[in-house]
C-alpha cells in the first residue's frame, strides 16, 4: 500500500491556516487609533484664597477667571493659561486652621475626549504637631477644550462634579 498523503487534505490544512493568520492580522489591525494623551499638569498651592468649604470650580473663559480673588490668581501665574484652548478646573480644601492639608488630584482615566480623575484629601495624622496657621489648599489644573466631559470622583466612586460640552 501507497503511504502518500492526500492532496485534499494538505490543500485544506493551508487554506485552513492562511484564514486563521489573516483572521489574527485583521483582529489585530482593527483597533481604534488613539492619540495618547498625557496627564495633565497640576499646580499646587497651599494659600489659595478660596475659603469656602470643599469647591470645584470650572472655568472657561477669563472673565469666569478675573471673578477670583487677586490673590488666588496671583498663585497660579505660573499656570499660564490659554483660555482658547484650556478650560480650568480648582478643586479646593476650604480654609484650614492648620498646616497639614492638602488636595491631590489621582487616578487619572483619560480617554481621549473623556477624562475622569478622583480627588484626594490628606488631613494631617492625628497627634502629629502641625504649625498653626490659617491655610486654603488647592490644586489647579488646565483641561484641553477639546475634552468633551469631565468628571471629578470621590475616592469611592461618587461623582463630585460632572462637566460636559
Amino acid at each position: 500500500m501507497c503511504n502518500r498523503k492526500n492532496p485534499w487534505r494538505v490543500s485544506f490544512k493551508i487554506l485552513l491556516s492562511s484564514i486563521v493568520f489573516a483572521s489574527v492580522l485583521t483582529a489585530c489591525g482593527s483597533q481604534p487609533n488613539y492619540a495618547s494623551v498625557a496627564i495633565p499638569k497640576s499646580y499646587y498651592s497651599q494659600q489659595c484664597f478660596i475659603t469656602q468649604d470643599e469647591s470645584f470650580i470650572w472655568l472657561e473663559q477669563e472673565d469666569e477667571w478675573l471673578t477670583l480673588p487677586a490673590r488666588a490668581q496671583q498663585q497660579f501665574e505660573q499656570a499660564d493659561i490659554n483660555w482658547l484652548q484650556d478650560n480650568v478646573l480648582i478643586v479646593s480644601a476650604g480654609q484650614k486652621p492648620t498646616a497639614g492639608f492638602d488636595v491631590k488630584l489621582t487616578s487619572w482615566l483619560l480617554e481621549q475626549h473623556h477624562w475622569q480623575v478622583e480627588r484626594q484629601l490628606q488631613v494631617p495624622k492625628a497627634g502629629n504637631l502641625q504649625a498653626m496657621m490659617i491655610s486654603s489648599p488647592c490644586v489647579l489644573v488646565k483641561i484641553p477644550k477639546s475634552v468633551k466631559s469631565f468628571i471629578l470622583n470621590d475616592p469611592s466612586g461618587r461623582a463630585l462634579g460632572r462637566w460636559m460640552y
